[in-house]
Formats: C-alpha cells, sequence, structure tokens
C-alpha cells in the first residue's frame, strides 16, 4: 500500500512539473526554481516518514561502494574531457552568479535527492527476492520521470529520432540503471555519490565538452553499464563470504546484467544504422488491412532497380516534408531513371505524385503488430 502511495506522488509530481506548470501563467524562474524543488522536497519528507529499508550489502562495505560510484562518476567525466578534446569546448549556459549556483544546485539537489531516496525505498523494499525485475522495472521509472513529457509526446520512431535517443535517452537509462544496482547494495548515499558528481559537472562546471551525439551516448552509456557490472561483481563476491544462500540467489544476477548490455549495445547500432534494418512507425490506416495504426515496419535499403510492383515502400513527401508507406503499384520510365506510382491499399486513388528514386527510404521485410499503439495513444491524449 506504502509503495503504491509512492508510486502516486511520483506520478503526481511529474504530472504537475509536465501538465499543470506549463499553463499557470507564473514566471518561469518562480515555476522552474522554487515550485518544481518544493515538490521534491515534499516528496522527500514523505519518503522519510515512509517504513525504513535495509540495503542489500553490508553496513561495513557502504563506504566501498560510495567510493565506486564516485569513482565511475569520475571515468564518465574524464572520457567527456578527453571527447572534448577531439570535438572541442564551450561555455556552459548555466549561470554562474552566486544567486545563480545556488539556484541550480537547490533545483537540481532537490530532484535528485528525491528521486533517489525514492528509487532506493522501492528497490530495497521489493528488490530482495526479484533483484533483477525490480531494478529493471525501477530503471524504467525513473528514466521516463527524467524526461520531459513534450518529448515523449513529440517523439517519432524515425532513424532521423536517433540522436536524441542515443545522446540523451539511451544514456540516461544506462545511468539509472547504474543507479538502481547502487541503491541495491548500498542505500540511496551510492546513487547520489553517482550521479550527484555527473549532474554537478553539466551543471557547475563553466566550460563543457562540445561532444557530437553519437560521442556522447558512447560514454553514457557504456559506461555506466560497465560501472554496473563491475559493482555487481563486488557485491556478488562479498555477499558470497557471507551465506551460501546469497551466493545462489545472486548467482543469476551477472547474467541479467550481460544481457541489459547487450540488449542496449543493441539498440544503438539499430538506432545509428550501424545495421542495414530502420524502424518506422505507421500512424494512420492507409496501409489497411495490411498495415495498421500503431505498427512498426522494418524497412530496409533497396536499389531502385530492384522494386518491383506490389513492393511496400517509404519514401519522403517532399511537399508535406513526411515520410509516407504506400505500394507501388506501377513503374514508369526506364530501368535507368524510374519513377513509382504508390496507393494506400485502402485509398481510393494513386497519390497524387510519382515517386522518384531519390525519395525512397527503403522496402518492408517486416511488420511488427502494435508495438507503436502506446506511442499514438500518448500522443493523441497529450497532444491532441
Amino acid at each position: 500500500m506504502i509503495g503504491f502511495l509512492l508510486l502516486g506522488l511520483l506520478a503526481v509530481i511529474y504530472l504537475v512539473i509536465n501538465l499543470v506548470l506549463p499553463m499557470v501563467g507564473l514566471n518561469t524562474l518562480i515555476k522552474a526554481y522554487l515550485i518544481q524543488p518544493v515538490l521534491w522536497v515534499i516528496l522527500i519528507a514523505a519518503v522519510r516518514f515512509m517504513p525504513g529499508y535495509r540495503p542489500l550489502g553490508k553496513r561495513s562495505k557502504k563506504s566501498a561502494f560510495v567510493q565506486l560510484a564516485l569513482g565511475l562518476a569520475f571515468i564518465q567525466i574524464f572520457l567527456y574531457f578527453i571527447g572534448g578534446l577531439f570535438s572541442g569546448f564551450g561555455k556552459s549556459p548555466s549561470s554562474f552568479t552566486l544567486l545563480g549556483i545556488a539556484e541550480n544546485v537547490f533545483f537540481i539537489g532537490t530532484m535528485l535527492v528525491g528521486m533517489e531516496l525514492s528509487r532506493a525505498w522501492l528497490v530495497t523494499r521489493f528488490g530482495k527476492k526479484h533483484a533483477f525485475l525490480v531494478i529493471f522495472l525501477a530503471t524504467l521509472l525513473f528514466t521516463f520521470i527524467a524526461i520531459p513529457l513534450s518529448q515523449v509526446t513529440g517523439f517519432q520512431l524515425k532513424i532521423a529520432s536517433s540522436s536524441q535517443v542515443i545522446s540523451s535517452w539511451l544514456p540516461l537509462f544506462a545511468e539509472n540503471l547504474a543507479a538502481s544496482m547502487l541503491v541495491m547494495t548500498a542505500g540511496a548515499g551510492a546513487s547520489l555519490a553517482y550521479r550527484g558528481l555527473l549532474a554537478a559537472f553539466w551543471w557547475l562546471c563553466p566550460i563543457l565538452p562540445n561532444l557530437d551525439w553519437a560521442l556522447k551516448g558512447l560514454i553514457g552509456t557504456v559506461v555506466p553499464i560497465i560501472g554496473m557490472v563491475v559493482i555487481n561483481s563486488y557485491y556478488s563476491s562479498e555477499a558470497s563470504k557471507v551465506k551460501s544462500r546469497k551466493r545462489i540467489r545472486n548467482a543469476a544476477m551477472p547474467t541479467g546484467w550481460i544481457m541489459t548490455s547487450i540488449v542496449c549495445v543493441a539498440i544503438i547500432w539499430f538506432a545509428t544504422g550501424v545495421l542495414p534494418i530502420k524502424p518506422s512507425l505507421v500512424p494512420t490506416g492507409s496501409m489497411e488491412p495490411v498495415i495498421n495504426p500503431g505498427d512498426v515496419m522494418l524497412i530496409a535499403p533497396v536499389q531502385t532497380g530492384a522494386i518491383k510492383v506490389g513492393d511496400i515502400i517509404e519514401y519522403k513527401n517532399t511537399k508535406e516534408k513526411i515520410n509516407v508507406v504506400h505500394r507501388v503499384i506501377e513503374i514508369e520510365g526506364d530501368t535507368q531513371n524510374p519513377s513509382f506510382i504508390t496507393k494506400g491499399d485502402a485509398n481510393n486513388s494513386a497519390d497524387a505524385d510519382p515517386v522518384s528514386p531519390q525519395q525512397v527510404v527503403g522496402r518492408e521485410i517486416f511488420i511488427i503488430p502494435k508495438v507503436g499503439w502506446i506511442s499514438i495513444a500518448v500522443k493523441k491524449l497529450f497532444g491532441g
């Protein structure tokens, strides 16, 4: 029951910040640097009054986990600076007056403390029997909370969105994964040490590296995952010295972390185009009943000479600035300079303009039903 109360408080804070405050006619600074921190302070007070929790790690090893967390953050920051040597540096957009620094510390500090105390309570309360599952669910929860709702509702499952996924969302997921592991083993102090040092770097450092999205995503994703595996290995070795049943219970955990790492790396390859197959969300019913709204179509690059009548292709509509998924019903011109007449299966007439080879994005190779319906539902609910 208390767990649902805590989840409810987190949901209320997220909705107030992302839905209510943007509609309130108050000064932006008041909304960002006063009201939002007050909401997190209320959450902090609520968590402090909840029944206590105890991390799975030994109390005597708590300082060791905090040192590991700080070391992980230092390595990540160091690699960011190394990347800056190649991509250059720029001035931070943050204010560095005494008042500006105090406002930023209060703003980001209350949010981090509120999130990590909540994470620690949830993970240590429910993760003793199903550690990997609870850590994974907590990671998804706090990753979502950290992403503005406008980014979620405005996201489109296209290759053009890969920079946002790789430079922001994947590193955020990896950071929260490491933080969830840290609170499981050593409590909120360890996760605050890790996330707090990273936040201090991005908010309080006057000079920041101008990393391109791919390098920022690579460092921000790989370093936390490797650090998480190291932390888990250290915890498992310590636990095996205490009780054999803990050793048995935790024997499967490294496999879970390895699988998580593989999935994250695969997502990076998939989104960056290292793999030739790309996803495309179909939001309309123009291709029903073959492709329904919310289906995700996997497309692959194709030579225009290999496209045949009956193929489903994705092409760029240069007039409306959108990508369209329709079937080729006729091919005009010769093999050197063809043009494709396309039509939606559910439409009464063909598309107004022929499709040139330069407009073709790829050809459909597989359809995954209904994977994207949540994205469409969220957009309709919040975006109109």
